[in-house]
């Protein structure tokens, strides 16, 4: 998906909150076959190593919560879920490598290998709390995948927050979303 031609979108600064909420709702990234979770926070998503030790602390694959970042693989399909530290007991024996994990090793992600190679994977990605406002504007400019109707319908209501110098662009963006079918690639860039 990343080498299809994106949609750049500007928007004003006060749209960001709106977006983390999108970023919620899920979208898609391209990984290669055999990356460890790790390897996609890292070069995908483009979290430091300080980022992914302090503030990405709930991490979920398939609906299972992941501990081991660096043996538990990505494949194609899968569903990963972000978010930082949850609040509560049950907050805290989600979170990775705690002390409580024990209360849910029955549901724990099991560590499996992928043969790495060069094959293109797609992951949906949703990010939650405070992850989702911190990292989403770095997310959204190095571009995300989202299905065409899903964006559309997003924008819907978000005229007075396009930035532009040409005409009605917000316009010009629905009728272009309104003619794609499946996923776009669009970039986002806050002013």
């Amino acid at each position: 998906m990343n080498n299809v031609e994106p949609l750049n979108i500007r928007m004003r600064f006060e749209a960001k909150r709106s977006w983390a909420f999108f970023l919620q709702k899920g979208f898609f990234l391209d990984g290669l076959s055999g990356m460890t979770v790790r390897d996609f926070l890292h070069e995908v998503l483009g979290f430091d190593e300080n980022k992914i030790e302090t503030e990405v602390r709930t991490i979920f694959i398939n609906s299972s919560p992941v501990d081991d970042i660096d043996t538990t693989y990505v494949k194609d399909g899968d569903r990963l879920a972000l978010g930082g530290a949850m609040p509560g007991l049950v907050g805290i024996c989600m979170g990775r490598d705690n002390p409580y994990k024990g209360f849910r090793s029955d549901i724990v992600s099991q560590s499996r290998e992928v043969q790495k190679s060069s094959t293109p994977v797609s992951l949906f990605i949703k990010i939650f709390s405070t992850l989702a406002v911190d990292s989403g504007p770095d997310i959204l400019a190095r571009g995300i995948g989202v299905e065409a109707a899903d964006l559309a319908e997003f924008l819907e209501d978000k005229d007075s927050l396009f930035v532009s110098e040409i005409g009605d662009y917000s316009d010009d963006l629905k009728n272009a979303l309104s003619k794609k079918s499946g996923k776009v690639f669009v970039t986002v860039q806050f002013e």
